[in-house]
């Protein structure tokens, strides 16, 4: 009879287990890279078809105010990751192959998602473009990432490891063709949910799509109307299928957080994409920089349609350690907010009283509700990748012709009303002079906690090498 009883007691127990561990959503992140606010057909596109994300759109919410905090690549990971703007983590220019950055990676003491879920018994896998940094204590697995699959940054063949695929510390293909990548990503990712299905599950999955180079696998060759970036295009969205098909097949799909997003703008000095209405793009901190396409769902849990709401990608690790039950440390500034109930609900207000706009290391612009100023600066005020010795400072008020590189050189504050102006046309800076000088003095302000250009900020982590904005 004890025997009995204690067998009925095990079996309760093991049985709440497994609904607790169910009860926690499974999560993964999308990042798709350089993919612009207007590449994809539910944002507009016409020379893309995009069915399967669109689908994911017509399935969860869909955001129109979505930002990052870069307009390049590693500080956009880095502050996603962390929910802290890049001059607070420490990462505020791309890493580089270079002498420079042999010591710069993601700080040991910055706290990721993957650390939160980890200690929330979540299994968690980052897969693809890692890029912040790969010498030990700055990757994946020192960061919260139990397994890591891909490469250290961005694919190239000039460079004899950076055409390498990694599990965890160890290379396990060496001079991989890059049209492969991306299906062999998403295998691993089909892979580990099968494997984790009956325990919450982290997949952070950062594709190289659409970054350069622009190779898309032949079968998707000549496929859109929008030569070879728009087949590019259309093989991502390919993918992204493939791996939502699988969670239905897996019956995965009701308890499992979804979220697809690009880490900055569209290259469209470079490689082409679009920005749809915005202006500018990735390297500048115009709309066209840090507003990306955005989508997340979480079926029956979630609000669906469309959703206006100004939110940053820095949002996403104080929500997802709500919806995990886990409580975040209190020794440290977290930019981002919990905006569970906007998703729930899919109405609500921007958590975020200002935002800051940052290139490098420049503070270039600010925001409050509709409004954006962008700052006075220099070429030489500028990051490696915006500088331009002969720009002569930009002084009118209409910026429909402004070039693809953003605003180089301002040599004074221009104001816009992105309620009504999203594409940054139209300066209004003299019809409302007491909201500039509002802006003014928050940049003052931040400046002192943040930092800047010959400013060391009081809340700043200063990368380990000097002459931060330069390339050498």
């Amino acid at each position: 009879m004890k025997t009995k009883i204690y067998q009925f007691i095990v079996c309760c127990i093991c049985s709440a287990c497994f609904t607790w561990a169910q009860e926690k959503p499974n999560i993964i992140i999308l990042f798709a890279d350089d993919l612009g606010y207007g590449d994809l057909s539910c944002y507009g596109a016409q020379d893309v078809n995009t069915p399967n994300i669109d689908q994911l759109a017509e399935e969860g919410l869909r955001f129109t105010d979505f930002q990052v905090a870069s307009s390049v690549c590693s500080p956009s990971r880095a502050a996603l990751l962390t929910g802290r703007y890049p001059m607070r983590n420490g990462f505020p220019v791309a890493q580089g192959k270079i002498k420079k950055h042999k010591d710069y990676g993601l700080h040991a003491d910055e706290m990721t998602i993957a650390d939160v879920l980890l200690k929330e018994k979540y299994a968690t896998l980052a897969i693809g473009k890692w890029h912040l940094g790969f010498n030990k204590g700055h990757q994946p697995i020192d960061h919260g990432f139990q397994h890591f699959y891909g490469l250290q940054s961005n694919w190239h063949t000039k460079h004899p490891d950076l055409d390498d695929v990694y599990f965890d510390r160890k290379v396990v293909k060496e001079n991989v063709a890059f049209e492969t990548l991306i299906g062999d990503y998403t295998n691993k990712a089909i892979e580990y949910m099968e494997e984790n299905k009956k325990n919450p599950f982290f997949i952070y999955l950062a594709y190289h799509s659409v970054h350069s180079p622009i190779k898309p696998s032949k079968e998707f060759i000549g496929t859109s109307k929008g030569s070879l970036y728009g087949d590019y295009v259309q093989e991502l969205d390919y993918h992204v299928g493939r791996l939502t098909q699988a969670l239905t097949d897996k019956k995965l799909d009701e308890n499992t957080i979804v979220i697809f997003l690009s880490d900055n703008g569209p290259a469209i000095c470079h490689f082409g994409g679009s920005a749809g209405p915005l202006n500018g793009g990735k390297y500048t901190t115009m709309e066209g920089g840090f507003r990306i396409p955005a989508i997340i769902k979480w079926k029956g849990k979630f609000a669906t349609g469309v959703n206006n709401t100004f939110l940053s990608s820095m949002d996403l690790l104080p929500t997802l350690a709500s919806l995990a039950g886990a409580k975040l440390p209190k020794d440290r500034v977290i930019d981002g907010k919990d905006i569970t109930s906007i998703l729930k609900t899919g109405k609500g207000t921007s958590p975020h009283k200002y935002m800051y706009y940052y290139n490098g290391i420049n503070l270039q612009a600010i925001r409050k509700g509709p409004w954006k100023l962008h700052l006075p600066r220099t070429s030489e005020d500028q990051p490696f990748w915006s500088k331009n010795k002969n720009e002569k400072p930009f002084n009118g008020s209409n910026l429909k012709n402004i070039g693809c590189r953003g605003l180089i050189a301002l040599g004074r504050p221009l104001l816009f009303d992105l309620e009504h102006d999203m594409g940054e046309l139209t300066d209004v800076s003299k019809k409302h002079p007491e909201i500039v000088e509002e802006f003014l003095k928050e940049a003052e302000r931040v400046r002192k906690e943040l930092g800047d250009i010959n400013v060391i900020g009081t809340d700043q982590r200063v990368p380990p090498f000097e002459n931060i904005q330069e390339k050498k």
